[in-house]
């Protein structure tokens, strides 16, 4: 009831930028409903090779940290340039932003 559609955004980014990004969120205001937590990914640079005792191993699954917030609708573009100056090096792997609808009911 008079509520704007609310957005979850879902951050996934480098562990070296995750710390300055959340800063960055609970300046914009959005630090009352953030949270963030280690996760292990890969999108297109599919891991990469590593050496251990002079042998060549495949990781697949690189360390991320996914940053989760609640938004309005309205700032959505707001949240999406925040995220991309703070993370965006122009290297794969970089990380992504995900925005997904959801109904939130105060109690």
């Amino acid at each position: 009831m008079g509520r704007s559609p609310m957005l979850k955004a879902l951050i996934v980014v480098r562990p070296q930028r995750a710390e300055i990004l959340c800063q960055r969120l609970a300046q914009a205001g959005w630090a009352m409903d953030l949270s963030a937590w280690e996760t292990r990914g890969y999108g297109r640079q599919k891991g990469h090779l590593e050496q251990y005792q002079g042998r060549e191993y495949q990781i697949e699954f690189l360390p991320k940290v996914a940053v989760e917030c609640l938004i309005d609708d309205e700032r959505r573009e707001e949240l999406v340039q925040l995220v991309l100056a703070t993370c965006r090096t122009g290297r794969i792997g970089d990380g992504k932003i995900f925005l997904m609808r959801i109904e939130a009911e105060a109690g």
